[in-house]
């Protein structure tokens, strides 16, 4: 039987991946009144949430690992180390490095990316379940996959429900989303059109025409994305709705893309230095990874003309992998960067790059991972690594 550490890891990688955001999501936020930090090491959702968590508890506390505890919601729990009242308290740093060691039963590290963050709030019950309406579609506005993204979702829902709208939340595996009104076949000119292969039925219902027009682009995080990011709000499905008769088309897959551009002076990408967004749909990578570099390049110092080079991308997903979405992305960061970065930077290419960390005797492949082992490297300035999340 699979321990509760190793199951964990596949877990935590949903966290991890995104663990730089975690330290801006409102819906992890401070506890109101003692406004304590804490190490968040996984999330687990679903009628079992509390159990798995609990499990995971008594497994680390076996190993000495007496500090972790859970925090329970409605189908809901989070495993977390530690309370601490400052980002800078020497005791969290020296929890971090603890935990970010721990092995699983096949050798793995499934909390080496794990940071400090804001204790997450149980989560209450969802009241408007999108997945309860009387429609076949509704209009994704918002999206949050960060530590504390269910209760995100609600807060939003509930403030848009008070301005009026007809608002609903779903809570899937990796991503918590808000949509807005609940809709059926009629909203087309043509519904025998929806699902057929390259037909493009046209929406025509003025309420969803006046919803696309008041909320165009898609929220992340809380966060409207900005127009050159090219995501916009979208009709969905409604989940385990079909219209009869009809095979209806899935909205396009949402990959978010994360760049970091770790400073070897301190092995981490904070603040300006990381950035992410989310391509709808493949061929909107290029065009997404454009904008990132744009703004990290606006946030580098300009004091110097820095020495940068590209370790990877790292595409946890196995479809991305599978696809070569990975070197889609690669090849537009490599491309950006010499676009945005002529005369700003100097750029040395992935190869050498990977044997300038070789030589150091540095792991490319740990390095994309985590990247704090480049901390004192002295052949760079800063390392560009990318992440590749398939997230809808």
């Amino acid at each position: 039987m699979n321990s509760p550490l190793r199951r964990s890891r596949h877990v935590a990688a949903q966290v991890l991946t995104i663990a730089g955001l975690a330290l801006l999501v409102a819906g992890c936020r401070q506890a109101a009144e003692q406004r304590q930090l804490t190490i968040l090491l996984v999330e687990y959702k679903g009628p079992e949430a509390a159990d798995s968590a609990q499990r995971l508890v008594k497994e680390l506390a076996s190993q000495g690992l007496s500090d972790a505890y859970t925090v329970e919601g409605v189908e809901y729990a989070g495993v977390c180390v530690g309370r601490y009242d400052s980002w800078k308290d020497p005791e969290a740093d020296r929890m971090l490095k603890r935990v970010r060691v721990i092995r699983d039963g096949q050798g793995q590290y499934p909390f080496a990316g794990v940071m400090l963050v804001p204790v997450p709030e149980p989560l209450p019950k969802n009241p408007w379940p999108l997945e309860e309406v009387d429609g076949l579609f509704s209009l994704h506005i918002a999206s949050w996959e960060a530590p504390g993204r269910m209760v995100s979702a609600q807060q939003y829902a509930g403030a848009l429900r008070s301005r009026g709208y007809e608002a609903y939340v779903y809570h899937g595996p990796r991503l918590s989303m808000v949509t807005l009104g609940a809709f059926g076949m009629g909203i087309f000119d043509d519904p025998g059109k929806v699902g057929r292969p390259k037909a493009k039925p046209k929406i025509v219902d003025a309420k969803v025409l006046a919803l696309i027009k008041e909320f165009p682009r898609m929220r992340l995080e809380g966060q409207e994305t900005p127009p050159e990011a090219h995501v916009p709000t979208q009709l969905v499905r409604v989940p385990g709705k079909e219209p009869t008769g009809t095979a209806v088309a899935r909205p396009k897959t949402l990959y978010r893309v994360t760049l970091s551009f770790v400073d070897t002076t301190t092995g981490l990408a904070e603040g300006r230095l990381r950035a992410s967004g989310v391509a709808q749909g493949e061929a909107q990578l290029p065009t997404l990874v454009g904008a990132l570099v744009k703004q990290l390049m606006a946030a580098l110092p300009g004091d110097k003309v820095p020495r940068v080079g590209v370790v990877g991308v790292l595409a946890d997903d196995p479809t991305a992998a599978g696809g070569r979405l990975d070197v889609t992305v690669l090849q537009a960061l490599n491309a950006a960067l010499q676009a945005a970065g002529a005369g700003k930077i100097r750029l040395f290419s992935q190869e050498g790059t990977r044997q300038m960390l070789d030589a150091a005797r540095l792991v490319p492949e740990a390095v994309l991972r985590d990247p704090r082992p480049v901390k004192g490297f002295e052949a760079l300035d800063y390392v560009v690594i990318a992440s590749l999340v398939k997230t809808m």
